[in-house]
């Protein structure tokens, strides 16, 4: 009888993830030009609104709409601008070999492409939160954040790992100061 292993399993759904991030990439360029499409439209019905009477419209939400639009039409790029701004320009984890039957190398595939998901769907949350009424901004700047820091997971893993032994000798050096 022959069984497969979790190891396995994951290694298989690793490697089927690639595909699914350029398709995710895909979607996001998409995405960017109806947003863009989206803020030339409400451009508009403010310039049309405001020749026949004072405007009520805000600015914001096509501005809003033409950020988001370029920060999904250029994914890679703000990717990594917003990378390299969260934990700086050179790090040596980028290097790692990728190794499918490795749970760890196969886990961090799949956090990296939930983490695409999150920053996909943060920057949708922040556009239509620019919207009169609709109150998902800090969501979407969650997601965000969230995203950003799946996409850079090794990362994000080293920076906490950091605080942590920070914490602990902090801890540590009070309760000797303290006698005990």
């Amino acid at each position: 009888m022959n069984s497969t292993d979790l190891t396995e399993m994951l290694g298989n759904l690793s490697r089927s993830l690639f595909p699914v991030q350029s398709l995710l990439a895909g979607f996001a360029y998409l995405l960017g030009l109806i947003f863009f499409i989206t803020a030339i439209q409400k451009f508009h019905a403010i310039g049309s609104a405001s020749a026949q009477s004072p405007s009520q419209e805000k600015i914001f939400t096509p501005i809003a709409y033409i950020i988001a639009g370029a920060m999904l039409l250029f994914l890679p790029t703000a990717i990594d601008a917003l990378s390299n701004t969260a934990f700086g320009v050179s790090n040596i984890l980028q290097y790692t070999p990728y190794n499918p039957y490795n749970v760890q190398s196969a886990m961090e595939v799949v956090i990296r492409t939930a983490g695409l998901i999150w920053f996909i769907r943060g920057c949708v949350l922040i556009a239509h939160a620019s919207n009169p009424g609709v109150k998902d901004g800090p969501k979407g700047l969650a997601f965000l954040c969230a995203g950003v820091l799946a996409i850079n997971f090794e990362n994000t893993i080293q920076v906490l790992n950091w605080i942590m032994g920070q914490t602990a000798t902090l801890t540590m050096t009070i309760k000797q100061n303290q006698g005990y």
